[in-house]
């Protein structure tokens, strides 16, 4: 999926990108290859994820949630 660098990801990809990574599944390369992102776009979306929520929070969400 190639996306052009100055439009806004939709939710979804957003959180595919970032459920992708966090599961380990694909690294950083991997995804900013796949979605024509800079490796520097994908880490800054991580980054932003992992600050809203709280280190206990997200290990439950990430253990109650599916990433598809």
């Amino acid at each position: 999926m190639e996306l052009a660098s100055k439009l806004r990801l939709p939710r979804l990809v957003k959180k595919r990108i970032i459920c992708e990574y966090l599961s380990g599944s694909k690294t950083v390369q991997m995804l900013s290859e796949e979605y024509g992102m800079s490796r520097n776009a994908v880490n800054h979306m991580v980054s932003r994820h992992r600050s809203k929520f709280s280190p206990t929070f997200e290990a439950k969400v990430s253990s109650n949630s599916k990433c598809n």
